[in-house]
C-alpha cells in the first residue's frame, strides 16, 4: 500500500493562513537549494489529492505558469512537476466542476472519504502527495489518512490564523534542514504510522 504525504507551507507557530486567509507572510527570498528539493520532492509523486475547490485554482494556476514565458526560472520549474501528476479533487459536492484531466473523488462523510483513500493508496504506482487545501488537510488528518508530513515552515510568526493541525497528534521527527532563505523543511511521521 502506498504512503500518503501531505505537504504544507506554514508559519513557525503552526499556521497555513492568516485570520483573513492572508498568505502574503510566505518568504519569498529566492532559494535555488530550496527550489531544487522542491522539484525533487514532486518528481517522487505521480499522483496528488487536493481539496475542491483550491485543487481546480491551482490546476489552472500552474497550467498557465507552465504556458507563460515571463514566468519565473523557480516558477516554471515547480509547474513542470506539479503539472505531471494526476490530480484527485477531493470534494463531498457531487456538483463540483469538471477539471481536465482530475479525477473526481466524491466523498460525502468520513466513512466514503477513508473507504475511496485507502482504494486509491492500493492502486499501482509511487507515492501519493495531499497539498490541501486547508480543510482537506485537517479532514485527513483527524481520520488518519496521513502517513508522513513535510512542513516548509517560514521564518514568520502570525498569532492568529487557520491552522493545519486542529486536534493533538504525536509525530516523530525523521528530518530536518534549514535553507539559506530561513526556511525549513521538516519531514515527521505519526509515531503509530506506516510513513517514512
Amino acid at each position: 500500500m502506498r504512503n500518503l504525504t501531505l505537504y504544507m507551507t506554514m508559519t513557525l507557530d503552526g499556521f497555513f493562513a492568516g485570520p483573513n486567509n492572508e498568505l502574503d507572510w510566505m518568504v519569498q527570498t529566492p532559494d535555488r537549494e530550496l527550489l531544487a528539493d522542491t522539484v525533487a520532492f514532486f518528481n517522487g509523486f505521480d499522483e496528488g489529492l487536493i481539496g475542491y475547490p483550491t485543487g481546480a485554482g491551482m490546476i489552472a494556476y500552474w497550467g498557465s505558469v507552465q504556458n507563460n514565458p515571463s514566468a519565473s526560472e523557480s516558477e516554471q520549474a515547480i509547474a513542470q512537476a506539479v503539472n505531471k501528476l494526476h490530480p484527485i479533487l477531493v470534494s463531498t459536492r457531487p456538483d463540483a466542476l469538471a477539471v481536465d484531466h482530475a479525477e473526481l473523488l466524491l466523498a460525502r462523510d468520513d466513512a466514503e472519504l477513508i473507504h475511496a483513500v485507502t482504494q486509491i493508496k492500493e492502486r499501482p504506482g509511487r507515492e501519493l502527495g495531499l497539498a490541501g487545501g486547508i480543510r482537506t488537510a485537517q479532514k485527513f488528518i483527524r481520520l488518519g489518512l496521513i502517513d508522513a508530513y513535510v512542513f516548509l515552515v517560514h521564518p514568520v510568526a502570525l498569532g492568529a490564523g487557520q491552522r493545519v493541525f486542529t486536534s493533538p497528534a504525536a509525530l516523530r521527527l525523521v528530518s530536518a534542514r534549514a535553507y539559506p532563505s530561513g526556511i525549513m523543511r521538516l519531514r515527521y511521521q505519526p509515531r503509530h504510522g506506516r510513513g517514512s
